[in-house]
C-alpha cells in the first residue's frame, strides 16, 4: 500500500497499539454488546507483548499508527507455534493486516515457527484479509445471554454433580479428546490414559469458586456432563460472565436431547446465580459442536484463524 511503512513492534508502541485496540473493540461492541466494557487496553496489549519470545509489527501511514500485530512464541503439547490472542492485533484498515503479517511472519518463519494462530473479531471485513493470507478458520469463540427455562427431556434428569461423579466426569472428558482425533478433526494431541483425567478432575469439587459441574442421568446412569468455569476477564469475557468450558454426551445418545437438557439447565442456573453472560468455544472441524452451539443461541465473537507453512 502506497505510503505505508511497516516497522518492528517495540515497547514504545504499546500505548498507540492500545488506542487502536480500543477503537477496534468499540466497533466490535456495537455489533456484540455482550463483550466487556471499561477495559484497560494498555494492560491487554502488555499482556500480549511482555511475554518472552513475543515479536510483531506496527503499520504507520504518514507517521500515524494504523495497525499492529503481536505474536507470542509458544511451545506446548502441539509443538512450537505463534499465538496471537484476542488483544494481539488491531487495524484501522483491514488490508493493513496482510502487510503486518508479511513483516512479522518473516521473523517467525526464520526462527522455524511455521504454525500461526491468530484471533480475529468475527467481523467479515476483518476476517477476509486473513483468508487471503491462506489462513483458515479453525475455531470460534462465542457468547450469549443466560436465562430461560430448562428444557425437559423425557427420561433425562440434570443435577449438580458430587465427588462421586469423578469417574464419569473424567470418562466424558476423555471421550471428547477421542472425538477430536476422529475425522474431520484429525486432532494431533495425544489422549492420555483415563487415570490422568481422573487426577485432573479430582479437585473440581474443592474449587467451587471456580467450577460448577452438572451431570445428566438417564435410567440412573450418567449419560452426559457440562462444566462451567469462572474464566478470568479479557476482551471477550465480562467480569460477570461464565464459561461453558466442557460438555459431552454418550455418543449413542447424541441428538436425543441430553445436550439440550444440560445446556438449558446451565443457562437457567447461571442467570439465577448472577451471571448474565455465558461464553463457549468450539473447533470448526468438530462438526457436532460447530452445529450444536449456534443452535443454542451462541453468537461468534472471534474466529481463531490458523496457517501452517510447509
Amino acid at each position: 500500500m502506497a505510503g505505508l511503512e511497516i516497522v518492528p513492534f517495540t515497547d514504545e508502541h504499546v500505548a498507540v497499539a492500545a488506542s487502536l485496540l480500543a477503537e477496534r473493540h468499540a466497533r466490535h461492541r456495537d455489533v456484540e454488546p455482550l463483550l466487556p466494557n471499561g477495559l484497560d487496553f494498555v494492560q491487554h496489549v502488555r499482556g500480549e507483548w511482555e511475554t518472552e519470545g513475543s515479536s510483531g509489527a506496527v503499520a504507520l501511514e504518514g507517521g500515524e499508527p494504523v495497525g499492529y500485530l503481536i505474536g507470542q512464541h509458544r511451545d506446548d503439547a502441539i509443538g512450537p507455534h505463534i499465538w496471537s490472542h484476542v488483544a494481539g492485533q488491531a487495524v484501522r484498515t483491514p488490508e493493513v493486516a496482510r502487510d503486518l503479517y508479511r513483516l512479522a511472519a518473516t521473523r517467525w518463519v526464520d526462527e522455524g515457527l511455521t504454525r500461526h494462530f491468530v484471533f480475529v473479531p468475527a467481523l467479515p471485513d476483518l476476517i477476509e484479509p486473513w483468508f487471503r493470507l491462506s489462513f483458515g478458520a479453525s475455531a470460534a469463540l462465542a457468547t450469549r445471554e443466560t436465562g430461560g427455562a430448562p428444557v425437559a427431556v423425557d427420561g433425562v434428569t440434570v443435577r449438580r454433580s458430587t465427588p462421586a461423579d469423578l469417574d464419569a466426569a473424567a470418562s466424558f472428558d476423555r471421550l471428547l479428546g477421542e472425538h477430536l482425533k476422529q475425522p474431520p478433526s484429525f486432532g494431533g494431541l495425544p489422549v492420555p490414559a483415563l487415570r490422568e483425567y481422573v487426577d485432573d478432575w479430582r479437585d473440581t469439587w474443592d474449587e467451587e469458586e471456580r467450577y460448577t459441574h452438572f451431570v445428566a442421568e438417564r435410567k440412573e446412569a450418567v449419560v452426559g456432563h457440562l462444566l462451567l468455569y469462572r474464566r478470568p476477564a479479557d476482551l471477550r469475557v465480562p467480569a460477570d460472565g461464565i464459561d461453558l468450558a466442557n460438555c459431552a454426551t454418550e455418543p449413542g445418545l447424541r441428538g436425543s436431547g441430553v445436550g439440550v437438557a444440560l445446556t438449558t439447565y446451565a443457562l437457567a442456573w447461571a442467570r439465577e446465580h448472577g451471571y448474565p453472560t455465558m461464553i463457549t468455544d468450539w473447533r470448526m472441524t468438530n462438526l457436532e459442536a460447530s452445529r450444536f452451539w449456534p443452535r443454542r443461541g451462541f453468537r461468534e465473537t472471534f474466529l481463531r484463524v490458523y496457517r501452517s507453512i510447509p
